[in-house]
Protein backbone atom coordinates (compact mmCIF):
# COMPACT_ATOMS: atom_id res chain seq x y z
CA UNK A 1 0.00 0.00 0.00
CA UNK A 2 3.29 1.60 -0.60
CA UNK A 3 2.41 3.16 -3.53
CA UNK A 4 0.76 6.92 -4.31
CA UNK A 5 -1.40 6.27 -7.57
CA UNK A 6 -3.25 9.96 -8.19
CA UNK A 7 -6.00 9.81 -10.71
CA UNK A 8 -5.67 11.90 -13.69
CA UNK A 9 -4.43 15.50 -13.15
CA UNK A 10 -4.44 14.93 -9.00
CA UNK A 11 -0.94 17.05 -8.69
CA UNK A 12 -3.22 20.35 -9.12
CA UNK A 13 -5.30 22.40 -6.55
CA UNK A 14 -5.30 23.47 -2.97
CA UNK A 15 -4.04 22.30 0.67
CA UNK A 16 -6.40 19.56 1.84
CA UNK A 17 -9.13 20.92 4.22
CA UNK A 18 -12.55 21.80 4.21
CA UNK A 19 -13.26 25.64 1.97
CA UNK A 20 -15.77 28.26 3.25
CA UNK A 21 -19.20 27.02 4.08
CA UNK A 22 -18.47 22.74 3.17
CA UNK A 23 -16.51 23.49 -0.51
CA UNK A 24 -13.35 22.02 -0.22
CA UNK A 25 -10.37 21.85 -2.31
CA UNK A 26 -7.96 18.60 -2.50
CA UNK A 27 -4.59 17.96 -3.98
CA UNK A 28 -4.09 14.28 -5.08
CA UNK A 29 -6.18 11.91 -4.67
CA UNK A 30 -5.92 8.17 -4.59
CA UNK A 31 -7.57 5.60 -7.16
CA UNK A 32 -9.97 3.47 -4.77
CA UNK A 33 -9.69 0.36 -7.51
CA UNK A 34 -5.84 0.93 -7.68
CA UNK A 35 -5.93 0.56 -4.13
CA UNK A 36 -8.32 -2.22 -3.38
CA UNK A 37 -6.46 -4.59 -6.59
CA UNK A 38 -3.02 -3.57 -4.62
CA UNK A 39 -4.48 -5.18 -1.12
CA UNK A 40 -5.84 -7.94 -2.77
CA UNK A 41 -2.79 -8.82 -4.33
CA UNK A 42 -0.96 -8.11 -1.12
CA UNK A 43 -2.98 -10.69 0.53
CA UNK A 44 -1.79 -13.39 -2.34
CA UNK A 45 1.27 -12.57 -1.50
CA UNK A 46 0.75 -13.33 2.12
CA UNK A 47 -1.61 -16.58 1.65
CA UNK A 48 1.31 -17.88 -0.59
CA UNK A 49 4.23 -17.11 1.70
CA UNK A 50 1.83 -19.34 4.73
CA UNK A 51 2.53 -21.85 2.11
CA UNK A 52 5.74 -21.04 1.81
CA UNK A 53 6.83 -20.91 5.12
CA UNK A 54 5.20 -24.44 6.17
CA UNK A 55 7.23 -25.75 2.96
CA UNK A 56 10.56 -24.19 4.78
CA UNK A 57 9.48 -25.77 8.35
CA UNK A 58 8.49 -29.22 6.93
CA UNK A 59 12.41 -28.86 5.17
CA UNK A 60 14.08 -28.23 7.84
CA UNK A 61 12.55 -30.90 10.11
CA UNK A 62 13.40 -33.31 6.94
CA UNK A 63 9.85 -34.03 6.29
CA UNK A 64 10.14 -32.53 2.72
CA UNK A 65 12.61 -34.01 0.42
CA UNK A 66 14.24 -31.94 -2.29
CA UNK A 67 11.76 -33.15 -5.00
CA UNK A 68 8.91 -32.06 -2.82
CA UNK A 69 9.71 -28.06 -2.77
CA UNK A 70 8.50 -27.13 -5.94
CA UNK A 71 4.50 -29.15 -5.50
CA UNK A 72 4.24 -27.40 -2.31
CA UNK A 73 5.39 -24.30 -3.54
CA UNK A 74 2.71 -24.65 -6.67
CA UNK A 75 0.22 -25.91 -4.18
CA UNK A 76 0.55 -22.97 -1.76
CA UNK A 77 -0.20 -20.79 -4.84
CA UNK A 78 -2.98 -22.39 -6.15
CA UNK A 79 -4.23 -21.56 -2.67
CA UNK A 80 -3.46 -18.35 -2.34
CA UNK A 81 -5.49 -17.57 -5.60
CA UNK A 82 -8.59 -19.70 -4.74
CA UNK A 83 -8.64 -17.73 -1.68
CA UNK A 84 -8.44 -14.74 -3.00
CA UNK A 85 -11.52 -15.55 -5.73
CA UNK A 86 -13.54 -16.16 -2.40
CA UNK A 87 -12.65 -12.66 -1.06
CA UNK A 88 -13.45 -10.86 -4.14
CA UNK A 89 -16.89 -12.95 -3.92
CA UNK A 90 -17.25 -11.47 -0.14
CA UNK A 91 -16.93 -8.38 -1.22
CA UNK A 92 -13.51 -7.82 0.37
CA UNK A 93 -11.86 -5.82 -2.77
CA UNK A 94 -14.95 -3.60 -3.82
CA UNK A 95 -13.77 -0.13 -4.13
CA UNK A 96 -16.55 1.45 -2.34
CA UNK A 97 -15.50 -0.55 0.68
CA UNK A 98 -12.06 -0.25 1.03
CA UNK A 99 -11.67 1.66 3.88
CA UNK A 100 -14.16 -0.70 5.85
CA UNK A 101 -12.15 -3.28 5.00
CA UNK A 102 -12.77 -6.43 6.96
CA UNK A 103 -9.57 -7.60 9.21
CA UNK A 104 -11.53 -10.47 11.95
CA UNK A 105 -9.07 -13.23 12.18
CA UNK A 106 -12.06 -15.42 12.32
CA UNK A 107 -13.05 -14.46 8.91
CA UNK A 108 -10.13 -14.99 7.48
CA UNK A 109 -9.44 -17.73 9.20
CA UNK A 110 -12.44 -19.53 7.62
CA UNK A 111 -11.48 -18.68 3.92
CA UNK A 112 -8.19 -19.74 4.47
CA UNK A 113 -8.92 -23.06 5.82
CA UNK A 114 -11.47 -23.68 3.06
CA UNK A 115 -9.17 -22.84 0.39
CA UNK A 116 -6.04 -24.90 1.21
CA UNK A 117 -8.61 -27.74 2.34
CA UNK A 118 -10.29 -27.92 -1.11
CA UNK A 119 -6.92 -27.57 -2.87
CA UNK A 120 -5.10 -30.53 -0.58
CA UNK A 121 -8.19 -32.28 -1.00
CA UNK A 122 -7.78 -32.57 -5.24
CA UNK A 123 -4.19 -32.92 -4.96
CA UNK A 124 -5.36 -36.01 -2.42
CA UNK A 125 -7.38 -37.19 -4.99
CA UNK A 126 -4.99 -37.03 -7.56
CA UNK A 127 -2.24 -38.64 -5.51
CA UNK A 128 -0.23 -35.30 -5.03
CA UNK A 129 -0.81 -34.88 -1.52
CA UNK A 130 -0.01 -37.82 -0.12
CA UNK A 131 3.53 -36.81 -0.48
CA UNK A 132 3.26 -33.99 2.28
CA UNK A 133 3.25 -34.52 6.28
CA UNK A 134 0.10 -34.53 7.85
CA UNK A 135 1.07 -30.84 9.98
CA UNK A 136 1.83 -29.43 6.61
CA UNK A 137 -1.62 -28.44 6.10
CA UNK A 138 -2.28 -26.41 9.80
CA UNK A 139 0.84 -24.88 9.46
CA UNK A 140 0.33 -23.33 5.79
CA UNK A 141 -2.77 -21.70 6.94
CA UNK A 142 -1.76 -20.96 10.27
CA UNK A 143 1.20 -18.75 9.04
CA UNK A 144 -1.29 -17.63 6.10
CA UNK A 145 -3.96 -16.48 8.56
CA UNK A 146 -0.72 -14.61 10.94
CA UNK A 147 0.31 -13.07 7.76
CA UNK A 148 -2.69 -11.96 6.01
CA UNK A 149 -3.77 -10.30 9.62
CA UNK A 150 -0.77 -8.27 9.79
CA UNK A 151 -1.25 -7.14 5.84
CA UNK A 152 -4.58 -6.13 6.73
CA UNK A 153 -4.13 -4.30 9.77
CA UNK A 154 -1.22 -2.59 7.85
CA UNK A 155 -3.86 -2.36 5.23
CA UNK A 156 -6.40 -0.43 7.13
CA UNK A 157 -4.29 1.77 9.14
CA UNK A 158 -2.89 3.61 5.73
CA UNK A 159 -6.38 3.53 4.20
CA UNK A 160 -8.16 5.13 7.52
CA UNK A 161 -5.22 7.36 7.14
CA UNK A 162 -5.62 8.29 3.77
CA UNK A 163 -9.52 8.34 4.39
CA UNK A 164 -9.10 11.10 6.69
CA UNK A 165 -7.11 13.22 4.26
CA UNK A 166 -10.10 12.97 1.66
CA UNK A 167 -7.21 10.74 -0.28
CA UNK A 168 -9.68 8.56 -1.42
CA UNK A 169 -12.50 11.13 -2.48
CA UNK A 170 -14.06 11.79 -5.59
CA UNK A 171 -14.06 15.96 -5.79
CA UNK A 172 -17.13 16.81 -7.61
CA UNK A 173 -17.83 20.61 -8.71
CA UNK A 174 -21.38 21.22 -9.71
CA UNK A 175 -22.77 23.99 -12.42
CA UNK A 176 -26.08 25.56 -11.46
CA UNK A 177 -27.59 27.57 -8.27
CA UNK A 178 -31.30 26.50 -8.08
CA UNK A 179 -33.21 23.91 -6.19
CA UNK A 180 -32.07 20.92 -7.85
CA UNK A 181 -28.86 22.28 -7.09
CA UNK A 182 -29.15 23.10 -3.65
CA UNK A 183 -30.54 19.24 -3.08
CA UNK A 184 -27.33 18.20 -4.12
CA UNK A 185 -25.58 20.60 -2.28
CA UNK A 186 -27.20 19.31 1.10
CA UNK A 187 -27.30 15.38 0.32
CA UNK A 188 -23.31 15.27 -0.04
CA UNK A 189 -22.55 17.97 3.19
CA UNK A 190 -24.95 15.61 4.80
CA UNK A 191 -23.84 12.38 3.62
CA UNK A 192 -20.75 12.88 1.38
CA UNK A 193 -20.36 9.14 0.62
CA UNK A 194 -16.96 9.14 -0.39
CA UNK A 195 -17.91 12.98 -2.59
CA UNK A 196 -15.66 16.06 -1.90
CA UNK A 197 -17.24 19.14 -2.72
CA UNK A 198 -14.67 21.59 -4.60
CA UNK A 199 -17.32 24.33 -5.71
CA UNK A 200 -20.43 25.12 -7.29
CA UNK A 201 -20.34 27.44 -10.32
CA UNK A 202 -23.13 29.64 -12.75
CA UNK A 203 -23.01 32.33 -14.62
CA UNK A 204 -26.22 33.92 -13.97
CA UNK A 205 -25.61 37.11 -12.29
CA UNK A 206 -29.61 37.81 -11.88
CA UNK A 207 -29.93 37.63 -8.11
CA UNK A 208 -33.88 36.72 -8.87
CA UNK A 209 -32.42 33.61 -10.94
CA UNK A 210 -31.18 32.53 -8.02
CA UNK A 211 -33.28 30.41 -6.02
CA UNK A 212 -31.10 30.08 -3.18
CA UNK A 213 -28.42 32.21 -1.56
CA UNK A 214 -26.83 29.67 1.03
CA UNK A 215 -24.48 27.90 -2.37
CA UNK A 216 -21.44 29.59 -2.20
CA UNK A 217 -20.85 30.65 -5.66
CA UNK A 218 -17.15 29.59 -6.55
CA UNK A 219 -17.07 31.25 -10.42
CA UNK A 220 -18.48 30.94 -13.96
CA UNK A 221 -18.55 28.38 -16.51
CA UNK A 222 -14.77 29.55 -17.60
CA UNK A 223 -13.60 29.42 -14.01
CA UNK A 224 -15.03 26.06 -13.96
CA UNK A 225 -13.16 24.76 -17.30
CA UNK A 226 -9.90 26.24 -15.56
CA UNK A 227 -10.33 24.59 -12.61
CA UNK A 228 -10.87 21.02 -14.63
CA UNK A 229 -7.88 22.12 -16.72
CA UNK A 230 -6.30 22.52 -13.40
CA UNK A 231 -6.69 18.48 -12.60
CA UNK A 232 -8.72 19.16 -9.00
CA UNK A 233 -11.87 17.90 -10.65
CA UNK A 234 -12.96 14.13 -11.37
CA UNK A 235 -16.36 14.76 -11.86
CA UNK A 236 -18.95 17.88 -12.69
CA UNK A 237 -22.60 17.56 -11.79
CA UNK A 238 -24.53 19.86 -14.24
CA UNK A 239 -28.04 21.02 -11.77
CA UNK A 240 -30.54 22.98 -13.90
CA UNK A 241 -33.98 22.33 -14.46
CA UNK A 242 -35.48 20.34 -17.56
CA UNK A 243 -36.65 23.13 -18.91
CA UNK A 244 -32.51 24.31 -19.84
CA UNK A 245 -32.07 21.39 -22.15
CA UNK A 246 -30.75 23.81 -24.94
CA UNK A 247 -28.48 25.66 -22.33
CA UNK A 248 -27.44 22.03 -20.63
CA UNK A 249 -26.31 20.48 -24.23
CA UNK A 250 -24.17 23.86 -24.70
CA UNK A 251 -22.36 23.62 -21.41
CA UNK A 252 -21.97 19.40 -21.80
CA UNK A 253 -20.04 20.59 -24.95
CA UNK A 254 -17.62 23.43 -23.47
CA UNK A 255 -16.74 20.54 -20.72
CA UNK A 256 -16.49 17.44 -23.23
CA UNK A 257 -13.09 18.68 -23.52
CA UNK A 258 -11.89 18.21 -19.81
CA UNK A 259 -10.97 14.66 -18.55
CA UNK A 260 -14.15 14.39 -15.98
CA UNK A 261 -17.26 12.16 -15.52
CA UNK A 262 -20.13 14.75 -16.73
CA UNK A 263 -23.49 13.53 -15.46
CA UNK A 264 -26.90 15.71 -15.55
CA UNK A 265 -29.04 16.03 -12.81
CA UNK A 266 -32.46 16.43 -14.72
CA UNK A 267 -34.78 14.90 -17.13
CA UNK A 268 -33.50 15.71 -20.83
CA UNK A 269 -35.37 14.80 -23.88
CA UNK A 270 -34.40 12.21 -26.38
CA UNK A 271 -32.81 14.48 -28.77
CA UNK A 272 -30.40 15.93 -26.86
CA UNK A 273 -28.89 12.06 -25.82
CA UNK A 274 -29.13 11.17 -29.43
CA UNK A 275 -26.72 14.11 -29.93
CA UNK A 276 -23.92 12.96 -27.77
CA UNK A 277 -21.77 10.50 -28.64
CA UNK A 278 -21.13 8.81 -24.82
CA UNK A 279 -22.54 5.64 -24.01
CA UNK A 280 -25.36 7.01 -21.31
CA UNK A 281 -25.91 5.17 -18.43
CA UNK A 282 -28.72 5.68 -14.91
CA UNK A 283 -26.97 6.73 -11.68
CA UNK A 284 -27.40 8.33 -8.38
CA UNK A 285 -26.14 10.50 -6.02
CA UNK A 286 -28.40 9.80 -2.59
CA UNK A 287 -31.91 10.51 -3.62
CA UNK A 288 -31.06 12.50 -6.52
CA UNK A 289 -31.10 10.76 -10.03
CA UNK A 290 -28.25 11.60 -13.24
CA UNK A 291 -28.38 10.70 -16.80
CA UNK A 292 -24.12 9.87 -17.03
CA UNK A 293 -23.17 11.29 -20.17
CA UNK A 294 -19.56 11.10 -20.37
CA UNK A 295 -17.06 8.66 -18.45
CA UNK A 296 -13.83 10.07 -17.31
CA UNK A 297 -10.68 8.95 -19.49
CA UNK A 298 -8.08 6.86 -18.65
CA UNK A 299 -8.94 6.29 -15.10
CA UNK A 300 -7.67 3.92 -12.31
CA UNK A 301 -5.19 1.29 -13.40
CA UNK A 302 -5.24 2.74 -16.80
CA UNK A 303 -3.02 5.70 -16.38
CA UNK A 304 -0.46 3.31 -14.18
CA UNK A 305 -0.14 0.70 -17.44
CA UNK A 306 -0.18 3.35 -19.84
CA UNK A 307 2.70 4.93 -17.93
CA UNK A 308 4.50 1.62 -17.18
CA UNK A 309 4.10 0.81 -21.01
CA UNK A 310 5.58 4.14 -22.02
CA UNK A 311 8.44 4.30 -19.50
CA UNK A 312 9.74 0.80 -20.72
CA UNK A 313 9.43 0.86 -24.65
CA UNK A 314 10.97 4.53 -24.59
CA UNK A 315 13.64 3.93 -22.77
CA UNK A 316 14.64 0.46 -24.75
CA UNK A 317 13.44 2.52 -28.01
CA UNK A 318 15.84 5.48 -26.93
CA UNK A 319 19.15 3.18 -26.37
CA UNK A 320 18.41 1.42 -29.49
CA UNK A 321 17.79 4.35 -31.27
CA UNK A 322 21.34 6.46 -29.93
CA UNK A 323 23.44 5.39 -32.93
CA UNK A 324 20.79 6.54 -35.51
CA UNK A 325 19.80 9.50 -33.43
CA UNK A 326 23.54 10.47 -33.25
CA UNK A 327 23.90 9.96 -37.09
CA UNK A 328 21.00 12.04 -37.53
CA UNK A 329 22.34 14.66 -35.92
CA UNK A 330 25.77 14.73 -37.64
CA UNK A 331 24.31 15.45 -40.78
CA UNK A 332 21.94 18.19 -39.63
CA UNK A 333 24.91 19.98 -38.57
CA UNK A 334 26.94 19.01 -41.76
CA UNK A 335 23.70 20.29 -44.14
CA UNK A 336 23.09 23.44 -42.65
CA UNK A 337 24.17 25.94 -40.10
CA UNK A 338 21.32 26.13 -36.72
CA UNK A 339 20.83 23.81 -33.90
CA UNK A 340 19.95 20.19 -33.82
CA UNK A 341 17.20 20.08 -31.99
CA UNK A 342 13.78 21.80 -32.70
CA UNK A 343 11.65 23.51 -29.45
CA UNK A 344 8.09 24.37 -30.06
CA UNK A 345 5.84 24.86 -27.60
CA UNK A 346 2.51 22.22 -27.50
CA UNK A 347 -0.37 21.91 -26.07
CA UNK A 348 0.06 18.58 -23.65
CA UNK A 349 -2.86 17.11 -20.77
CA UNK A 350 -5.44 19.81 -20.10
CA UNK A 351 -3.81 22.31 -22.58
CA UNK A 352 -0.92 22.49 -20.63
CA UNK A 353 2.08 23.89 -22.30
CA UNK A 354 5.18 21.99 -22.86
CA UNK A 355 8.20 22.12 -25.21
CA UNK A 356 8.22 19.61 -27.74
CA UNK A 357 11.75 18.06 -28.91
CA UNK A 358 12.38 17.22 -32.65
CA UNK A 359 14.66 16.74 -34.83
CA UNK A 360 15.28 20.09 -37.06
CA UNK A 361 14.39 19.81 -40.19
CA UNK A 362 13.90 23.54 -41.70
CA UNK A 363 16.14 26.45 -42.15
CA UNK A 364 13.68 27.89 -39.54
CA UNK A 365 12.22 27.36 -36.36
CA UNK A 366 8.94 28.76 -35.91
CA UNK A 367 7.09 28.91 -32.90
CA UNK A 368 4.71 31.38 -31.15
CA UNK A 369 1.86 33.20 -33.39
CA UNK A 370 3.77 32.69 -36.79
CA UNK A 371 4.08 28.77 -37.42
CA UNK A 372 3.18 27.64 -41.06
CA UNK A 373 2.48 24.07 -42.11
CA UNK A 374 5.14 22.46 -44.16
CA UNK A 375 4.01 21.90 -48.10
CA UNK A 376 5.18 20.17 -50.75
CA UNK A 377 8.44 21.32 -52.33
CA UNK A 378 8.65 23.32 -49.28
CA UNK A 379 11.90 25.68 -49.69
CA UNK A 380 12.54 25.90 -45.48
CA UNK A 381 13.19 22.09 -44.98
CA UNK A 382 16.71 21.33 -45.73
CA UNK A 383 17.98 18.23 -48.01
CA UNK A 384 18.32 16.05 -44.61
CA UNK A 385 15.43 17.60 -43.29
CA UNK A 386 13.03 16.01 -46.50
CA UNK A 387 14.68 12.75 -45.75
CA UNK A 388 14.26 12.64 -41.37
CA UNK A 389 10.55 14.12 -42.11
CA UNK A 390 9.32 11.35 -44.87
CA UNK A 391 10.88 8.73 -42.46
CA UNK A 392 9.52 10.46 -39.40
CA UNK A 393 13.17 10.26 -38.03
CA UNK A 394 12.52 13.85 -36.85
CA UNK A 395 10.08 12.67 -34.41
CA UNK A 396 13.08 10.51 -32.14
CA UNK A 397 13.68 13.05 -29.75
CA UNK A 398 10.13 13.14 -28.54
CA UNK A 399 11.04 9.67 -26.86
CA UNK A 400 12.59 12.45 -24.49
CA UNK A 401 9.44 14.28 -24.11
CA UNK A 402 7.65 10.61 -22.68
CA UNK A 403 10.40 9.70 -20.30
CA UNK A 404 9.70 13.63 -18.63
CA UNK A 405 6.05 12.32 -19.07
CA UNK A 406 5.08 15.35 -21.44
CA UNK A 407 3.94 13.13 -23.95
CA UNK A 408 3.29 9.15 -24.18
CA UNK A 409 4.20 6.74 -27.15
CA UNK A 410 0.35 6.87 -28.21
CA UNK A 411 -1.94 9.46 -28.35
CA UNK A 412 -3.19 12.23 -30.01
CA UNK A 413 -0.32 14.33 -32.24
CA UNK A 414 0.08 18.20 -30.65
CA UNK A 415 -0.17 20.60 -32.67
CA UNK A 416 1.48 24.46 -33.09
CA UNK A 417 -0.38 26.83 -30.39
CA UNK A 418 -1.52 29.04 -32.76
CA UNK A 419 -3.25 25.68 -35.14
CA UNK A 420 -4.99 24.85 -32.04
CA UNK A 421 -6.48 28.23 -31.42
CA UNK A 422 -7.45 28.42 -35.08
CA UNK A 423 -9.05 25.19 -35.42
CA UNK A 424 -10.35 25.29 -31.28
CA UNK A 425 -12.54 27.73 -32.72
CA UNK A 426 -13.55 26.37 -35.81
CA UNK A 427 -14.28 22.35 -34.68
CA UNK A 428 -16.78 22.03 -32.16
CA UNK A 429 -14.93 18.99 -30.38
CA UNK A 430 -11.35 19.67 -31.11
CA UNK A 431 -10.45 21.07 -28.22
CA UNK A 432 -11.89 17.11 -26.49
CA UNK A 433 -8.21 15.90 -27.72
CA UNK A 434 -6.74 17.25 -24.95
CA UNK A 435 -8.21 15.39 -22.34
CA UNK A 436 -5.18 12.55 -22.47
CA UNK A 437 -1.18 13.55 -22.90
CA UNK A 438 -0.34 13.91 -26.87
CA UNK A 439 1.59 10.91 -28.18
CA UNK A 440 4.94 10.07 -30.80
CA UNK A 441 1.82 8.32 -33.23
CA UNK A 442 -1.49 7.58 -32.95
CA UNK A 443 -5.09 5.96 -34.24
CA UNK A 444 -5.22 9.20 -36.71
CA UNK A 445 -1.76 8.41 -37.79
CA UNK A 446 -2.15 4.86 -38.85
CA UNK A 447 -5.01 5.96 -40.20
CA UNK A 448 -3.32 8.06 -42.76
CA UNK A 449 -4.35 11.40 -41.55
CA UNK A 450 -0.78 12.99 -40.70
CA UNK A 451 0.92 15.75 -42.18
CA UNK A 452 -0.41 18.95 -43.80
CA UNK A 453 -4.43 19.38 -42.85
CA UNK A 454 -5.05 21.71 -46.53
CA UNK A 455 -8.76 21.50 -45.24
CA UNK A 456 -11.14 21.73 -42.56
CA UNK A 457 -12.80 18.81 -43.25
CA UNK A 458 -9.24 16.55 -42.52
CA UNK A 459 -8.74 18.13 -39.86
CA UNK A 460 -12.06 17.04 -39.09
CA UNK A 461 -11.17 13.41 -39.95
CA UNK A 462 -8.10 13.44 -37.68
CA UNK A 463 -9.79 14.73 -34.89
CA UNK A 464 -12.44 12.45 -35.12
CA UNK A 465 -9.91 9.35 -34.87
CA UNK A 466 -8.65 10.98 -32.15
CA UNK A 467 -12.06 11.27 -30.09
CA UNK A 468 -12.43 7.68 -30.97
CA UNK A 469 -8.95 6.73 -29.55
CA UNK A 470 -9.75 8.59 -26.25
CA UNK A 471 -13.35 6.99 -26.02
CA UNK A 472 -12.28 3.18 -27.02
CA UNK A 473 -8.60 3.43 -25.07
CA UNK A 474 -7.19 -0.03 -23.59
CA UNK A 475 -3.66 -1.31 -23.69
CA UNK A 476 -4.15 -3.60 -26.79
CA UNK A 477 -5.60 -0.20 -28.72
CA UNK A 478 -2.22 0.74 -28.29
CA UNK A 479 0.47 -1.75 -28.46
CA UNK A 480 -2.05 -2.42 -31.99
CA UNK A 481 -1.23 1.34 -33.03
CA UNK A 482 2.49 1.00 -32.16
CA UNK A 483 2.89 -2.58 -34.25
CA UNK A 484 0.92 -0.52 -36.78
CA UNK A 485 3.24 2.34 -37.05
CA UNK A 486 5.95 1.55 -38.76
CA UNK A 487 3.77 0.37 -41.50
CA UNK A 488 1.33 2.66 -41.89
CA UNK A 489 2.57 5.67 -39.55
CA UNK A 490 6.16 6.70 -40.62
CA UNK A 491 6.63 7.44 -43.71
CA UNK A 492 3.47 8.61 -45.54
CA UNK A 493 3.04 10.78 -48.67
CA UNK A 494 1.62 13.52 -46.66
CA UNK A 495 5.31 13.66 -44.55
CA UNK A 496 7.75 16.49 -46.24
Amino acid sequence: MGLEVPMDGGKAGASDGDGPQGVSHVGTRWSRRVAADLIGFADVLAIAGGGAIATLVQFTLDQLATDQLAPAIQLSLLSAAVAHFILLQLGDYRSDRITVLPAGPGRIGLVLFSAFSCVFSVALTLGLGSQFPASWLPIAVGASIGLVAIVRFIARSILAHGADRGLFDTSLAVYGTGRIALKLYEHVRSDPGGLRLVGIYDDRQDQQRMESRELPVAGSLRDLIEAGRAGSIDEIVIALPQSAERRISDIVRKLEQLPVRIRICTHISSDLVDALPSRHRVSNIGPLGLLDVKSKPLKDWAPVLKRIVDLGIATIALVVASPLMLAVAVAIRLDSPGAVFFRQQRHGLNHREFDVLKFRSMTVAESGAAVRQATRGDARVTRIGRFIRRTSLDELPQLINVLKGDMSLVGPRPHALVHNEYYGEMLERYANRHQVKPGITGWAQVNGFRGETRTPQEMQARVEHDLYYIDNWSLWLDLRILALTPMHGMAHQNAY
